[in-house]
């Protein structure tokens, strides 16, 4: 386990220096409604790559020429400090719930909002996202699980707290699938559909 932290950095350093700026990425992510300015600011350098898809979710960057790579949307993912990259993420443009890890380490975008206090300060919900297509959406506001079995135990270990923990689904369906995937939810932990214009 003491070498992760050693992959993950050398990770990042290579998808550094293979991310240039992408017009044509840049134009699709805003028409999609996502505030690029912010959305940099976050998670770093958004870029478009050609991958190869192995079993269990995991990608690697495809060699060139090879005919079974696929275009897809990369970007880092950070931990629980908010700061180190952990893993990156990759989803292409037309499957974005399709979302795939390079080295499997990273439980949720936007994982470091589980534990913050703020994130349900005056009663707010922590916001649970479909895919990373509507966390960059919602500016990066709230999680998008990738191992539910380690968001499970995130949310196990949160303090507790008269009021409970509220999930905020993106709407019923999804309320249900994320409490099936959840199960057993944690005893201070509820999931709520809040109205659509509350997002």
């Amino acid at each position: 386990m003491a070498r992760q932290p050693l992959i993950a950095t050398a990770m990042a350093i290579d998808f550094n220096a293979r991310s240039a700026p992408d017009a044509d990425l840049a134009r699709w992510l805003k028409s999609q409604g996502v505030d690029l300015d912010l959305a940099l600011n976050i998670v770093g350098p958004i870029v478009e790559h050609n991958v190869t898809v192995f079993p269990r979710g995991c990608f690697d960057f495809a060699q060139p020429l090879d005919p079974a790579s696929i275009p897809a949307v990369v970007h880092a993912a950070h931990g629980d400090d908010v700061e180190s990259i952990v893993d990156l993420i990759a989803w292409t443009r037309d499957q974005p719930d399709r979302m795939l890890r390079c080295l499997g380490a990273c439980a949720a975008l936007g994982v470091d909002q589980i534990a913050n206090p703020a994130t349900y300060f005056d009663g707010r919900p922590l916001w649970v996202r479909r895919n990373a297509l509507a966390w960059l959406v919602a500016g990066c506001n709230g999680i998008v699980p990738l191992d539910f079995t380690e968001v499970r135990r995130r949310l196990d270990r949160l303090p507790q707290r008269v009021s409970g923990y509220r999930l905020a689904a993106e709407h019923l369906e999804h309320g249900r699938a994320l409490r099936r995937a959840l199960m057993p939810l944690p005893a201070c932990v509820r999931i709520l559909v809040p109205r659509a214009e509350a997002a």
